[in-house]
């Protein structure tokens, strides 16, 4: 294994005709001759934050990943499953807390997810290498990673003081992974390719995100290595982040709670990917869920759709679901049914 943790890349850079996409990243998947093997959220795609109380780049980086496993939760109420953190970040007991590294289990669980979180507060120093490793462990598993990064001129500091700084700037979701070998082990490969959001989709043309080699990722607080031909300030540097070498913070969501045997994995795509900032007075729009199913094509499944946060199934027992759909296919099949996107919903599938 060869990590060269600190020194510029210049490969995989952006297309010069692609204006949705910030140089020096690129926004093309690979040649899946040369990368067959890819894992993490397939079906994820990048999402455009609320700017609002701080910024909800730990919000979306949550509900983009969430989507992935067939739930859709609003940014609003991502923050108020949140307690404070610490040190707190904006917000109050009513309308929730900015997520930070240090109270996203607990939202996570509020939000009936499941998770596994880097243990930055015990692994030796410096972290980056090892850091990595557990990504790429986590990403091979199929999992999505809640990033916490650096970003060119900013303060490098999330609310801590001056004299002991927390050093990340932003959240992004880490997503998805492409690789030349098997992926059956944490050996972070030079050229195995990551790929995030920005927060401010769309990520290229295409919104497929931000594509970047393991090598491309780690840096020190100069920003003069990986990331020295990052951009530098809002809307630039969020598209070319670093991860600290030194210490950094990620929580994989690993799924949902409860489940039964005969459940198989499902993945909700939404008709955009900019939810109305009801904190603007922002009416809520009513979304359209395609939902998308990992079983066989001659299969049917019946889904189940919970609507409410209070009301998703925290065991095997689905008899409380909002909707059920009977005799459902593979490839995408779309809920009749709309949704407002200031809610939270939830849609579960199992073999008919």
């Amino acid at each position: 294994m060869r990590l060269s943790l600190l020194l510029p890349i210049a490969a995989y850079t952006a297309s010069a005709d692609d204006p949705a996409c910030v140089a020096p990243g690129t926004c093309v998947e690979p040649d899946q001759t040369e990368y067959p093997h890819v894992a993490g959220r397939v079906h994820a795609t990048p999402r455009k934050q609320w700017g609002d109380s701080g910024g909800f780049c730990g919000a979306l980086s949550i509900q983009a990943i969430s989507l992935s496993y067939g739930v859709w939760h609003s940014q609003d109420l991502i923050r108020k499953a949140a307690g404070p953190g610490t040190p707190p970040g904006h917000g109050d007991e009513e309308d929730g807390y900015e997520i930070l590294h240090s109270n996203i289990e607990g939202a996570l669980d509020n939000l009936h997810m499941t998770y596994e979180s880097w243990d930055w507060e015990n692994e030796p120093t410096p972290q980056g290498a090892g850091y990595l490793s557990w990504m790429k462990e986590k990403l091979s598993a199929g999992f999505g990673v809640v990033q916490f990064v650096l970003c060119k001129g900013d303060r490098h500091n999330s609310y801590g003081p001056a004299y002991d700084p927390v050093p990340y700037d932003h959240i992004e979701p880490f997503f998805k992974m492409y690789s030349k070998q098997p992926l059956n082990g944490t050996e972070v490969r030079d050229d195995d390719i990551i790929v995030h959001g920005s927060d401010y989709s769309p990520d290229g043309a295409d919104n497929l995100g931000y594509f970047r080699t393991f090598d491309s990722l780690l840096d020190d607080k100069k920003m003069e290595g990986n990331c020295a031909d990052a951009g530098d300030g809002y809307g630039k540097n969020e598209m070319y982040p670093c991860v600290y070498d030194f210490k950094t913070y990620g929580t994989a969501i690993t799924g949902v709670q409860g489940g039964t045997p005969d459940e198989v994995p499902v993945a909700v795509l939404v008709d955009t990917t900019d939810e109305p900032d009801v904190r603007e007075d922002e009416a809520p729009t009513p979304l359209t869920a395609t939902v998308i199913i990992d079983g066989d094509a001659d299969e049917k499944f019946t889904v189940y759709r919970f609507d409410g946060g209070d009301n998703f199934p925290a065991g095997d027992d689905f008899s409380g679901a909002t909707s059920v759909y009977e005799g459902v296919s593979t490839g995408g099949w779309v809920d009749p049914n709309t949704f407002m996107s200031n809610t939270s919903v939830m849609y579960r599938a199992i073999r008919a």
